[in-house]
């Protein structure tokens, strides 16, 4: 029987297409969708400066280890769900990431003392970070343009990730146009690891 119609050979070319197309992935592909257009992998970010879920004042000096910050942008942690498990998901493996040299923060337009109650709630370790008057999904251009100005969930960004080093250069960037897509983040650490 030739291989091409073998059930089982085509089961399982089938389910490798599927999840090369659901992967997060690393990098810009031309001709496809980009996540913060104008901060390609080796840019530099503009300045990172957000209250965390105490009220107190972060920045990229503050926030990175000795490799660098993961920054993950979410939509909200009141109200996504998607959010809500990258959220959880994110906390079992941060110390992963934090051996591997970067420490963990997320920004969202979230109040702080929504994320202080998230982060009681879920037994966060990281930074919560509040992004005020949208000034970073702004500063980034991943505004989620679906959401009208009038609308509970404008403000929000297309979410991603960004693995950044001490000096403030993208280093690598995880992304999907689909916001139901969140990366594994076993892959995002063996990245981490690499850097």
């Amino acid at each position: 029987m030739p291989l091409a119609k073998n059930p089982l050979i085509q089961a399982t070319a089938l389910l490798a297409l599927v999840l090369i197309a659901t992967t997060a992935r690393p990098q810009e592909a031309a001709g496809e969708f980009v996540w913060a257009p104008n901060f390609p992998v080796g840019a530099t970010i503009p300045v990172l400066e957000a209250p965390d879920q105490h009220g107190e004042i972060q920045t990229l000096a503050t926030l990175t280890g000795s490799k660098g910050l993961m920054l993950v942008f979410n939509r909200s942690f009141d109200w996504c769900p998607y959010c809500k498990a990258q959220l959880t998901g994110l906390q079992g493996a941060v110390e992963n990431f934090r051996a591997a040299g970067f420490n963990v923060a997320t920004i969202t337009y979230d109040p702080v003392a929504t994320l202080a109650m998230v982060a009681e709630d879920e037994g966060i370790t990281f930074a919560l970070l509040h992004d005020d008057a949208i000034k970073h999904v702004n500063a980034f251009n991943i505004l989620n343009t679906d959401m009208a100005p009038d609308s509970f969930g404008y403000g929000i960004p297309q979410p991603g990730i960004m693995l950044i080093s001490p000096a403030g250069e993208i280093l690598a960037k995880f992304f999907e146009e689909n916001y139901r897509v969140r990366p594994d983040w076993s892959d995002v650490v063996n990245l981490a690891r690499s850097l």
